[in-house]
């Protein structure tokens, strides 16, 4: 299996995002959107795993979410500094919370962390996990840690290799 290198870790999860898409794997509410994925921690590197402070195992998944604005140029994203490109992605500083359950109803707390690269913010939680597992995830976001939350509901299963 391919390991991701700590320098590419937030163009990987910007990939896996992206390329995940089919499987609805954002949503758009009012101005944000929001992305989420959920992937195995024996993806990343060890020198990724060490910097973040992330368990690598492949009974461990990363459940990543990160928001970003529709419009651009806003100067209440993540980058105050005018030189930023008007057309670059710029995460947004949210707060993040939610439980997963498995169809057996066993709960799973979920821990986010802030992880910033950049212009890019995203919010990891670790989810101890089995091969063929499927669970359900209910997570509140709320963009610059202020206003309206955004609902989000997704289903998936786990396999590991």
């Amino acid at each position: 299996m391919k390991k991701i290198h700590p320098k590419f870790f937030g163009i990987y999860i910007i990939f896996a995002l992206f390329t995940n898409s089919l499987l609805a794997n954002e949503q758009q509410v009012g101005e944000y959107t929001v992305h989420y994925n959920l992937f195995n921690s024996s993806m990343i590197t060890p020198e990724v795993a060490t910097q973040y402070k992330l368990k690598r195992s492949k009974n461990i998944a990363l459940l990543n979410i990160s928001v970003v604005r529709n419009s651009t140029g806003s100067e209440s994203d993540l980058s105050s500094d005018s030189s930023t490109a008007p057309d670059k992605v710029v995460g947004v500083i949210s707060n993040v919370f939610g439980q997963g359950q498995s169809l057996s109803g066993q709960h799973k707390g979920l821990a986010f962390r802030e992880i910033r690269e950049e212009t890019a913010v995203y919010y990891i939680a670790q989810i101890p996990v089995f091969h063929g597992e499927r669970l359900s995830f209910d997570i509140q976001v709320q963009p610059e840690k202020k206003g309206k939350l955004i609902p989000i509901s997704f289903k998936q299963q786990i396999f590991i290799e």
